[in-house]
């Protein structure tokens, strides 16, 4: 019994350490895109570090960087995302958030499109297939 009451309230302790950082500033209004956008200035690069549990808190630790700086933006795009183990470390986190993000200045951030998102999906040569193409059957007809 002790060994479920031990197992239930470490659980429970673990999931309390996720939402730790909150947003600040502003950074709530800043919008995370999954490209390069089109029609947006680029600002700077931001690299950022931080030991926390979850991958949200590196996220919102990002947001409120970028919203403490001199100008800062109202877009990011998260260019690299790596972890690092944090050596020593008896209580805490055991790895270390990296984040590089490229901010950028968009006119109308409710609006913005990205590289990744305008990219046509690629077209692949099918056949609607009846069997025979002009007469000919040459194999190209995909079921």
């Amino acid at each position: 019994m002790k060994k479920y009451l031990v197992m239930i309230l470490s659980a429970v302790t673990l999931w309390g350490c996720g939402g730790y950082i909150q947003n600040e500033n502003g950074s709530e209004y800043i919008k995370q895109l999954d490209g390069e956008p089109i029609g947006c200035t680029f600002l700077y690069k931001l690299e950022s570090e931080v030991s926390v549990y979850d991958q949200d808190d590196a996220r919102r630790y990002l947001e409120n960087r970028i919203a403490d700086q001199a100008r800062p933006g109202n877009a990011y795009w998260i260019v690299s995302e790596r972890t690092r183990p944090n050596e020593w470390v008896i209580f805490g986190p055991e790895r270390a958030f990296v984040l590089a993000a490229n901010v950028y200045d968009c006119p109308n951030v409710r609006t913005v499109r990205t590289a990744r998102s305008d990219k046509p999906m690629p077209e692949y040569d099918i056949k609607p297939c009846r069997g025979v193409f002009n007469g000919v059957d040459d194999g190209r007809c995909f079921q």
